[in-house]
């Protein structure tokens, strides 16, 4: 599928996942009669957008893949689009170009990774959700996830590897938000070969994957809380905090500390003992 159309194709699945999520009743539109799907018929989004039906239709269909900014606006604005769903839409029309995915780890990055004091445990991610790099405790935190001969990929870890699910309390949660941060990163590198073939992968490899793509939910999250039953040390409570690398787009560090004193705390300074540093063995 060419550049363009497969856009023109994302915009119009993406356009019509948010739709069908809209009530009428959240925008002020009477709810009677029979719907055969859920949410807002196209003729009232279009109505409320200020566009002909035929227009919206086309644009649903992948037939008009160079919408303007006004018009993007108007829809967001319509279907309620969330700051990062906004930014999802209109990347998809290639009016917000993205620079190209960084392939090495700047400097400034590893440093800080190298600052982190133990026993807090933290990794580069990249935005196809490639980890890059690593300090001891992230290793013995988060071993299958790591260990291995090719590059490891968060996602593919969550969907795959059965001592994630094992691992992480809460893996419904987790799952969705791998998906959603994978499925923003498409927004804005739609024809991406690496990108592309890693969903097409897992997408025939795990079910529940496909599910959760097709819902295309966006999500950028940047803190919050995880349970763990690490097989070492038992239940941990961690928390969590995910920061841009600066100078380099779709990168972020992300750390897990627990509350000096607390068992979780007890339980990372025994983990980082059982693991010393190593080069990966995957180039």
């Amino acid at each position: 599928m060419a550049r363009q159309s497969m856009r023109a194709h994302e915009l119009g699945a993406f356009l019509r996942s948010r739709r069908t999520l809209l009530a009428p009743d959240e925008v002020g539109l009477p709810g009677e009669g029979v719907r055969r799907t859920s949410g807002l018929r196209r003729e009232e989004l279009a109505r409320l957008a200020g566009v002909s039906t035929g227009y919206y239709v086309r644009l649903e269909q992948g037939r008009a893949p160079h919408p303007s900014a006004s018009v993007l606006g108007a829809l967001a604005r319509a279907l309620r689009l969330s700051h990062d769903e906004r930014e999802h839409l209109f990347a998809l029309t290639d009016q917000l170009r993205p620079e190209p995915e960084p392939r090495k780890l700047a400097d400034g990055t590893r440093r800080l990774l190298e600052l982190l004091a133990p026993p807090t445990a933290a990794y580069v991610i990249s935005g196809h959700s490639d980890v890059l790099a690593w300090n001891d405790t992230a290793s013995a935190l988060f071993g299958h996830l790591i260990d291995g001969p090719v590059r490891p990929n968060n996602v593919r870890y969550v969907f795959t590897d059965p001592q994630a699910r094992q691992l992480f309390v809460d893996w419904e949660d987790i799952a969705a938000d791998s998906v959603a941060h994978l499925r923003a990163a498409t927004g804005h590198r739609p024809d991406d070969a690496e990108l592309t073939e890693l969903v097409t992968e897992l997408g025939e490899l795990s079910p529940e994957f496909r599910r959760l793509w097709n819902t295309r939910e966006l999500r950028h999250k940047v803190d919050g809380r995880k349970e763990l039953h690490h097989p070492l040390v038992g239940r941990i409570t961690l928390d969590y905090v995910v920061v841009a690398a600066p100078k380099t787009p779709g990168q972020r560090l992300v750390a897990y500390s627990a509350v000096p004193g607390s068992d979780s705390h007890t339980a990372l300074v025994r983990l980082r003992r059982t693991r010393q540093h190593r080069e990966p063995t995957w180039s």
